[in-house]
């Protein structure tokens, strides 16, 4: 029998790629999920058209998602902070200069994340052992299982959709008009090391057997009613129902202890705290970077040592374009990231800067009043006409330009328990890199009619991109608190991590896919070891 510890994206592509070979395989998950009262005013909306929608359940479903000053605190799903719930109870940590949150859901952050699916661009991989490199069959063969919406268009050279199965989702009018312009000095900006294209989105666009698709009701970024944003918990779904597969939930893994040929899970009950333990042929980790470190540093015995925790910086730049799209309060959109820009540009940064483009939404209005304060009564007028004007670019650099967090494992309570320290470790040519992408872009005005808007950047604490990873990197040959090419730490022979506690670096691009793809190739591997 073998072990999958989490349910998110890493867990059930890896347990997918288990059960395929004829394997058994028990999924341990926390499971915490969406509280019933939340999922039957989902499952009300879901049973009937926008029209009909009533004004309670949609006010259930927006909850707790009003912006500050600086924006949206945490992405809630369906008004619900189930994906975060319990977690620092759980996971201990003492963060200092650090943003983040584990997630003990069942789906673990499918439940909150944008749907943006991309691969790593290849350059930006040279540090990665040659044999985790090439990704490609596994994009192929996890994108094989999701819907994809997408299209081929200039980006393709760099970031290939690795799918023959897609339909693009239509896109907004600000974005049909910015990626318009875009195209018209494609050849400009392409010389110029800028790439811009349309967003992939783990989105079923197309109608299926009993729903009629994507219907463009804004409500994208609370949740989708429909569920038609990919959530792992439908592969769980599937995979609950192969007579191989069997799934414990309400269990919190602490520690893991291996023995010859089996590994030993040390656990207890999250409800009502009794210990457990069983023993297991193998353990593959797929619990988010920092879930899957504490339980390798704890498995290791590794207490009060330092390992580094690799971030991509994320920031919001907002650009202003030079016309105004009129009644953008009022169309029948998706709220997701609606265009990919991608810089390789060397005087910018060493590696790949992705910004994904974000057009309107009514968070947008809400988020300048209260930036605004008292002043919006007076203002409505030019806060209209900006929010028909604005774009929003959510922007990632590479972990090499980026931040670090170093991480140690602390004993508590009288060494009962332990908890994880996070230190945020500034990098300066963090900001000096932030700096020259909105210079590249106001060079490039012109050519993408927008202009970048400096005072409104907001460069987020360290972590708060939620694409972080690397602090158990693969190598070719790894030495202590490495991992080989199979997610085995060194000391370990019958563990695998398979989310981004493994990877060497994180790209600037959005991570769920190459976790995935990474989770299935460690997977396709078992028949090597």
């Amino acid at each position: 029998m073998i072990c999958v510890i989490g349910s998110g994206p890493a867990g059930v592509t890896c347990a997918s790629v288990l059960l395929s070979k004829g394997l058994k395989v028990t999924m341990i998950d926390a499971g915490i999920d969406l509280e019933p009262e939340r999922r039957e005013a989902v499952q009300r909306l879901a049973g009937s058209r926008p029209e009909q929608w009533s004004g309670s359940d949609l006010r259930i479903i927006r909850e707790n998602m009003a912006p500050g000053a600086n924006g949206i605190p945490l992405k809630r799903a369906y008004g619900s902070d189930f994906p975060y719930r319990e977690a620092l109870q759980h996971i201990p940590l003492d963060r200092r200069g650090v943003d983040v949150t584990p997630s003990l859901a069942r789906g673990g952050f499918s439940n909150v994340w944008g749907a943006v699916v991309a691969p790593y661009v290849h350059a930006d991989l040279a540090d990665w052992p040659q044999a985790a490199r090439n990704l490609a069959p596994h994009y192929e063969a996890v994108l094989r299982s999701i819907d994809l919406a997408a299209e081929e268009d200039g980006l393709a050279s760099l970031l290939p959709l690795h799918s023959r199965r897609h339909q693009p989702l239509r896109p907004s009018r600000q974005a049909a008009a910015f990626l318009a312009d875009a195209r018209r000095h494609r050849e400009a900006l392409g010389d110029a090391g800028v790439d811009v294209g349309r967003a992939r989105l783990a989105v079923r666009a197309a109608p299926g057997e009993a729903d009629a698709g994507c219907v463009y009701c804004g409500l994208c970024l609370y949740g989708c009613p429909y569920g038609l944003i990919y959530n792992s918990q439908s592969t769980l779904g599937a995979l609950r129902r192969d007579p191989d597969f069997r799934y414990e939930s309400d269990i919190v893994v602490d520690r893991l202890e291996e023995d010859g040929r089996r590994v030993r899970v040390h656990g207890y009950g999250r409800t009502d705290g009794s210990r457990f333990q069983f023993d297991t042929e193998r353990v593959y980790l797929a619990c988010g970077t920092f879930s899957t470190t504490k339980i390798l540093l704890q498995s290791l015995e590794a207490h009060d040592e330092i390992v580094t925790i690799r971030d991509s910086q994320y920031f919001l730049l907002p650009l202003l374009r030079y016309r105004a799209t009129p009644a953008v309060e009022t169309e029948s959109l998706h709220t997701l990231a609606q265009a990919f820009l991608e810089i390789r540009d060397p005087a910018v940064s060493p590696r790949t800067v992705h910004i994904e483009v974000f057009t309107y939404n009514d968070l947008l209005p809400a988020a300048a009043e209260r930036r605004l304060g008292w002043a919006a009564n007076l203002l409505r007028l030019p806060i209209r006409g900006f929010v028909r004007r604005v774009l929003v670019g959510q922007c990632f650099l590479h972990s090499d330009v980026s931040p670090t967090i170093e991480a140690r494992l602390v004993r508590s309570d009288g060494g009962q328990s332990a908890r994880l320290v996070l230190e945020g470790r500034p990098r300066p040519e963090s900001e000096r890199v932030v700096g020259r992408v909105w210079r590249k872009l106001l060079a490039h005005r012109r050519h993408l009619r927008a202009l970048p808007v400096p005072p409104l950047i907001e460069i987020a604490t360290t972590g708060r991109g939620f694409h972080s990873g690397g602090s158990f990197p693969m190598r070719a040959d790894p030495t202590r608190f490495e991992s080989d090419i199979w997610g085995r730490p060194y000391g370990l022979r019958r563990v695998h991590a398979v989310d981004a506690t493994v990877f060497p670096t994180i790209p600037a691009t959005t991570i769920t896919l190459p976790v995935m793809a990474t989770a299935h190739r460690i997977a396709s591997g078992y028949d090597e070891l």
